[in-house]
């Protein structure tokens, strides 16, 4: 991925608290990576004092950073891309903010239908404070997150003066819920770019992400309308349309009829036979 833009220059690193939230669940050993650039690492585990305790060892941490010049921070900036860490700035302490963010690990979709955030997520960091929920902002100031397919930082800020209580547990809105469905979409699109890329890299062409977007965009709605909705669907859709690029309908017509035609055997299933059968022929072809 290629990521280089510049943060904002006027980020209030002396008049208020920095922190970068970043995702243990994406990173494993997350802590000890951290000791590594900074031994003496400030840090809190959301997890801790909640009844996801038990699950430590991946929960998002709350690191402190004392200037932008720290270990830490540059460590966040050159992973920025991987979209596992939001930049905050407050006006309180970390565990203030830590209090706060722990109110967001599990939200309602509906009355008594919890879900868990994966809040570090940059993706899913900025479409909650991209809402118009002003109370989702509790201590904090300012929210960075990084998108790596704009190639470009979001900042989020409370637009209200006052601090607005934060309900417990915080129902998502219903705007809210599809802005998350479609943020994981857009991660499966991201998991799908970098697979090409390391299995077909000859075949999908595009120096940075946003060039190649398009081509996963037509992927997604090309497999759907083959009625494959699963992210390992997509992926074997994608081999067999990387296998097969330059070949004539007529060279494979048996892979077609098995995409095409609705039968007894399950879609996953039909797709992951085109997809070994698409490789069997790139396999032959090149050998030819």
């Amino acid at each position: 991925m290629n990521f280089s833009p510049l943060l904002p220059t006027d980020l209030p690193w002396n008049e208020q608290l920095a922190f970068v939230l970043l995702d243990g669940a994406s990173q494993t050993n997350l802590l000890e990576r951290l000791k590594q650039h900074d031994p003496g690492v400030s840090s809190i585990a959301l997890f801790d004092g909640t009844p996801f305790t038990e699950l430590r060892d991946i929960s998002p941490l709350l690191v402190t950073i004392e200037h932008p010049e720290a270990a830490i921070f540059q460590f966040y900036c050159e992973h920025a891309q991987e979209e596992w860490g939001v930049l905050l700035f407050s006006p309180e302490p970390a565990h203030a903010v830590a209090q706060h963010l722990r109110k967001l690990l599990a939200v309602e979709i509906t009355e008594d239908l919890p879900v868990m955030l994966r809040l570090a997520d940059a993706a899913v960091a900025n479409v909650l404070f991209g809402s118009d929920d002003q109370r989702l902002f509790g201590p904090l100031s300012c929210v960075l997150t990084a998108d790596c397919v704009a190639a470009n930082w979001h900042r989020h800020q409370p637009r209200l003066p006052e601090r607005l209580d934060l309900p417990t547990p915080y129902r998502l809105s219903a705007e809210q819920n599809s802005a998350l469905d479609q943020a994981d979409h857009r991660r499966a699109l991201i998991e799908l770019d970098a697979h090409l890329l390391s299995y077909f890299p000859a075949h999908h062409d595009g120096k940075t992400l946003a060039q190649r977007w398009p081509r996963l965009e037509q992927l997604r709605e090309q497999a759907r309308a083959l009625d494959l909705s699963s992210k390992s669907e997509l992926f074997f859709y994608a081999n067999v349309m990387a296998s097969m690029e330059g070949a004539t309908p007529e060279q494979h017509s048996h892979i077609h009829q098995l995409l095409q035609t609705s039968s007894l055997q399950p879609p996953d299933e039909r797709v992951a036979l085109a997809a070994e059968l698409a490789h069997q022929w790139a396999i032959q072809r090149g050998q030819s």
